[in-house]
């Protein structure tokens, strides 16, 4: 694969002479060359001769040839040169600026107009200017600009009035024909609005439901409410979680008989007065705890779940760490028990299959 080209200064662009070589590098190379030939041709002792020849020619081509840092050797001479004779000494006079609140302001400066804005001012200002246009008008039109203009400055002269009478008097049969159009729009207006009411009056049904009745409904007795409490057990055997750091937190976990863990059980935290003030729920591992801390006083938690039955724990809060709370409750056994729906069923079979 080719690499492209290496992209050129084409600014500073020099013309190649011999292959690569360009005239300046051209003239480099033969004048150091031809300074060596003048050294070896003068009449001088080989030990000062031959140096200089050498010199020479090897100053002519790294003068062409050989750059550093991307800059011809010329451009460093140079610089050394310049470098040596510029001062390197400079020193430093504080100059005392006054303060600007003992100074007064300085004057805005006012925007002059510029030669071309002065060149259309006086061709605009020209009297010339002002009565070419109304040159080429006829005589009807320099009367009618004359009056115009009297009306402008307050000067009318009475000889140009009748002319301006007439204008007035055409507008006046116009006026009349506006006088007659309100008066048909008031007619319009009573007749819509009655129908409107009435189709938003027509608009509103009522429906009523009288199909709906409470004897439909088949209660369903789960059981009898646990009126009686237990006091909280606080014990370690059911791996609760950790104990609290901060008083009134209650944490704790939930387990059936068998001390297997109950997952997805509500509790209800209520008062004394049966006000439910905490909501929980177990998680996995049958954990639950409170993100703030309880009031003092006395508590109850009442645990619901499905296929479960609890009895309510009581406990009381003093301002003190509580332990882990165990919440324990057993599996409910729904017994399957025949009803008298099958011997009706094989009844109704029965002359079907024969």
């Amino acid at each position: 694969m080719e690499q492209h080209a290496i992209p050129q200064n084409i600014s500073s662009y020099q013309f190649r002479l011999v292959g690569d070589m360009t005239l300046k590098q051209f003239f480099q190379l033969a004048g150091g060359l031809l300074v060596a030939l003048i050294f070896y041709s003068a009449p001088l002792v080989g030990i000062i001769k031959w140096p200089f020849v050498i010199i020479s020619a090897i100053l002519g081509v790294a003068l062409a040839f050989l750059p550093l840092e991307e800059r011809p050797l010329e451009k460093w001479i140079f610089a050394f040169f310049r470098a040596i004779y510029a001062p390197t000494e400079f020193f430093w006079k504080k100059i005392t600026i006054p303060p600007k609140i003992f100074q007064d302001e300085p004057a805005v400066p006012v925007a002059t107009p510029g030669p071309q804005q002065q060149a259309v001012e006086q061709y605009l200002a020209s009297p010339g200017q002002k009565t070419e246009p109304t040159n080429k008008l006829e005589n009807a039109e320099k009367g009618f600009f004359a009056t115009l203009m009297g009306i402008a400055s307050g000067l009318v002269s009475p000889t140009k009035t009748p002319a301006v009478v007439p204008v007035p008097q055409q507008p006046e049969p116009v006026a009349k024909t506006e006088m007659a159009i309100p008066q048909n729009i008031p007619v319009k207006v009573p007749a819509q609005m009655p129908h409107l009411v009435v189709e938003e009056k027509r608009q509103e049904p009522v429906y009523t439901s009288p199909q709906i009745s409470a004897t439909q409904v088949n209660p369903s007795i789960v059981g009898n409410e646990m009126v009686s409490t237990t006091a909280a057990i606080f014990s370690v055997d059911a791996a609760p979680p950790n104990p609290p750091t901060y008083p009134n937190v209650v944490v704790g976990q939930v387990v059936d008989a068998e001390r297997k863990i109950i997952e997805g059980a509500i509790m209800e935290i209520r008062d004394s007065s049966g006000r439910p003030v905490r909501a929980l729920r177990s998680n996995k591992v049958g954990h639950f705890i409170t993100i703030t801390p309880l009031e003092n006083g006395k508590y109850q938690i009442v645990t619901e779940k499905e296929d479960h039955e609890f009895t309510p724990v009581s406990f009381e809060a003093v301002g003190q760490i509580i332990p882990p709370i165990l919440v324990q409750g057993r599996r409910i056994v729904q017994e399957v028990m025949p009803t008298a729906a099958i011997p009706t069923q094989t009844q109704a079979n029965v002359p079907a299959m024969q």
